[in-house]
C-alpha cells in the first residue's frame, strides 16, 4: 500500500525586483534584478490511500503550487514525491492514467469542444484513454446522476451557466475513474447549491471508489465538508495536519459581527467591540447570535450587520501560538 509520500520538499519562484520611478523603469530594461520566492518550503507528509484530505490556506499559501506538483504539472527544485511509487513529474502513462488535477477554470471542454455538447467530449476522451464502451456508458451514468447532470450532458457547452460547466468539466476529468484526485478550489464562484452538490459529489465518490482526494479552499466554512483530515498551508508551510473536530475546537463557537454605522459615534455598548471610523467589529457566542441581533436591530443609527465564521488569518494566529 503506496500511497502519497512528500519528504523535504520546496518549490521556487523568480520574481522580477522593480523599482520606483521612470529611472527604475529604464534602469530594468537593461539589468534585470529578480528575488526568490519559495511557493512550497519543506513540507513533509504522507497521505494514505483512500483518505479525503482538505488543504485550507490563504490565497498566496502554496495550494496551487502543492497540487500542480502532486499532479506532475510542475517540478521540484529540492525534496522527493512519491504516488504508488511514481515520481509526478516523470509524467509516466500509468501514472497519469490515474490522476486528475481538477482546477475549477477552463479545462478539457472549453478548449476543445466549446460549441458542442459535453457528451462529444466524453466520447473523445473515451478514444484517448482507451475506454471500453459498456464501461464508459457505466461511469457517465453514475457521474451524470450524482451530478444531476442528465440535460447538461446534450446541451452545447457555450450555453451553460458558471455551476453546470462546472458539473459538466467535473465529469470530464474524471471519467477514467481515477484513484487519485486533485481539487484545487473546485467550488469557488458557485451558488450554495451548486456547492452542496459538489461535496456530496466528493463524498460519494471517496466512499464509493475508495479513491483518495485532496481538495482545497481558502474558505474556512468549507472545513464542515472536508475530510476528517486536515492541512492548513501558510507561507508554502504545512503549520496543521490533523483531525477537523480538533481544529474546530479550536475555533471554537464564536462568530465574527461586522456592523456598519450610520455616523461613526454611534456608542456600541458591548464588551470587546473594535471601531474603526464607522465600522464595528466584535466576536459572539454562536448560542448568542439571535439575542444580540434582535438588541442591535433595535437601536438607531444601524445600516448593516454581517455575520462570518472566525478569519482564516486569525486561526492561523492562534494555531502559531497553540502550537508554540
Amino acid at each position: 500500500m503506496n500511497g502519497i509520500h512528500i519528504a523535504n520538499l520546496y518549490k521556487y519562484y523568480r520574481s522580477e525586483k522593480r523599482k520606483e520611478g521612470l529611472k527604475g523603469a529604464i534602469r530594468s530594461l537593461y539589468k534585470r534584478e529578480y528575488k526568490e520566492i519559495k511557493a512550497i518550503d519543506g513540507i513533509t507528509l504522507d497521505i494514505s490511500k483512500g483518505e479525503m484530505v482538505g488543504l485550507i490556506g490563504p490565497n498566496g499559501a502554496g495550494k496551487t503550487t502543492l497540487m500542480k506538483l502532486l499532479s506532475g504539472v510542475l517540478y521540484a527544485e529540492k525534496g522527493r514525491i512519491e504516488i504508488d511509487g511514481f515520481v509526478p513529474f516523470r509524467r509516466k502513462k500509468e501514472f497519469l492514467k490515474n490522476i486528475t488535477l481538477f482546477t475549477g477554470q477552463r479545462s478539457f471542454l472549453s478548449i476543445a469542444i466549446w460549441d458542442l455538447p459535453p457528451e462529444d467530449g466524453y466520447e473523445l476522451l473515451r478514444h484517448i484513454y482507451g475506454i471500453e464502451r459498456g464501461t464508459f456508458k457505466e461511469r457517465l451514468s453514475f457521474f451524470v446522476e450524482l451530478l444531476k447532470a442528465e440535460e447538461l450532458v446534450h446541451k452545447p457547452l457555450r450555453k451553460l451557466s458558471l455551476g453546470e460547466r462546472t458539473k459538466v468539466e467535473l465529469i470530464a476529468s474524471m471519467i477514467h475513474f481515477p484513484t487519485y484526485v486533485f481539487l484545487d478550489e473546485p467550488t469557488i464562484g458557485l451558488d450554495v447549491l451548486s456547492q452542496k452538490t459538489l461535496w456530496d459529489f466528493f463524498k460519494t465518490y471517496n466512499r464509493e471508489t475508495g479513491a483518495t482526494l485532496i481538495i482545497s479552499s481558502h474558505y474556512i466554512r468549507d472545513l464542515e465538508e472536508l475530510g476528517k483530515r486536515v492541512l492548513i498551508l501558510n507561507k508554502g508551510k504545512v503549520i496543521y495536519d490533523g483531525e477537523k473536530e480538533r481544529l474546530k475546537s479550536w475555533i471554537g463557537d464564536k462568530k465574527y459581527v461586522k456592523i456598519e454605522l450610520a455616523k461613526p459615534d454611534i456608542p456600541i455598548p458591548f464588551k470587546g467591540a473594535v471601531r474603526e471610523d464607522s465600522t464595528v467589529c466584535l466576536e459572539i457566542e454562536k448560542k448568542n447570535i439571535q439575542n444580540f441581533i434582535d438588541k442591535i436591530t433595535g437601536m438607531d443609527g444601524i445600516i448593516d450587520i454581517e455575520v462570518t465564521d472566525p478569519p482564516l488569518e486569525k486561526i492561523i494566529r492562534d494555531i502559531f501560538e497553540k502550537e508554540g
